[in-house]
């Protein structure tokens, strides 16, 4: 561990996963100084705790040799101080279909272990800052009621643009905007843990950080864009303008792939009996023309990782296939996709093809 500035008198939160996303969280959190953050940092761990975070922020301004209270290289770093976590943040991607060590579900396990063994009967908040629909299933499933007991589950929606361009080296260019309530909106606990964290996160002048009451409605809303935008940009490894400007008359990606995706995840939304304006069309497009971005897809693929498909597309899709909605668009996003991811696993060794057989071999 290496201490980054000296503790207050607050609560303490981990965020797991220091990539553009993960950073400028930690940062907003130790600049309103309202709490004890602690991140936990992989590939960065060594440049960071020599010489910290260089930071371009259009939030913030420019910050050189920035470093949270406590940085950790792993998980089991983080719990060697034997600190009770009163939020755990989740900004790693989530990839239920890549190796079960990665997902959160498994990363969280020690954590909150380590809770229960600390205090029994104290709430640990875990805020998923995180892309996608039904994601908070897999933590769900994964644990026992009695595990869940003395767990709230938090839903961040997050719009920024900020990735990492080197080690230690971060470049936010769209203001922070995050939504933050509980998964179950009927969940008390939830909605006084959620307005704890707007709390300590919200720096006035800086970021927008507001309570969402309809987490499941912001989390449709948001797939606009995602199972849309972020999708094509990863197929086609372009920036959003241009994914617009390089089209065909330069509106065929606009009219032939944004709009139809976008309205059929409105089709979606809406058998589950909730109402998308389709206003947001046009809000996503017109956004995304006016900034030079490539998005968290984009990027990953760039960087030879594996995608947070299934919770962008596939349970999405999921979800149209059990209400009859077709959904060709998305559809033929998901399936060529799946084909990219599988490259990605196959260059990773999660998965092996014969070339003898021309058959797949295994998966992991």
């Amino acid at each position: 561990m290496s201490a980054g500035g000296s503790t207050v008198k607050g609560p303490n939160v981990l965020i797991i996963g220091a990539g553009g996303v993960g950073v400028i969280t930690a940062y907003s959190l130790w600049f309103k100084n309202k709490c004890n953050v602690s991140v936990v940092i992989r590939s960065d761990y060594e440049i960071v705790s020599q010489v910290g975070y260089s930071i371009d922020s259009c939030d913030y301004g420019k910050i050189e040799n920035w470093r949270p209270h406590s940085i950790h290289k792993t998980i089991e770093d983080s719990l060697s101080s034997k600190i009770f976590y009163d939020f755990i943040v989740v900004t790693t991607k989530n990839i239920p279909d890549g190796p079960v060590a990665s997902r959160v579900s498994t990363i969280l396990r020690p954590i909150l272990t380590s809770n229960t063994e600390i205090d029994p009967k104290k709430e640990s908040n875990i805020l998923l800052i995180q892309n996608g629909i039904d994601l908070e299933n897999e933590i769900i499933q994964t644990y026992s009621r009695d595990e869940l007991e003395n767990v709230t589950l938090l839903s961040g929606i997050q719009f920024i643009g900020s990735t990492k361009i080197g080690p230690g080296k971060i470049h936010q260019l769209g203001k922070d905007r995050l939504f933050v309530g509980g998964f179950d909106s009927c969940d008390i606990k939830a909605r006084n843990a959620s307005q704890e964290f707007i709390e300590i996160y919200s720096n006035e002048g800086y970021n927008i950080v507001e309570f969402e009451p309809r987490v499941r409605y912001a989390r449709w809303k948001k797939l606009l864009y995602n199972a849309a935008i972020n999708t094509t940009t990863a197929l086609v490894q372009l920036d959003v303008p241009r994914t617009l400007e390089f089209a065909k008359n330069k509106d065929h990606t606009e009219k032939f792939i944004y709009e139809p995706a976008m309205r059929e995840i409105i089709a979606i939304a809406a058998s589950e009996g909730i109402i998308i304006e389709e206003e947001f069309i046009d809000f996503f497009i017109n956004i995304s023309r006016n900034l030079l971005f490539k998005p968290s897809m984009c990027v990953d693929r760039e960087k030879n990782q594996l995608m947070e498909l299934e919770i962008i597309l596939g349970n999405p899709i999921k979800v149209a296939e059990k209400n009859n909605v077709p959904v060709p668009t998305l559809f033929l996003l998901y399936n060529l996709l799946t084909l990219v991811q599988s490259k990605l696993k196959e260059e990773l060794g999660l998965l092996k093809f014969d070339e003898k057989t021309l058959k797949l071999q295994s998966t992991t």
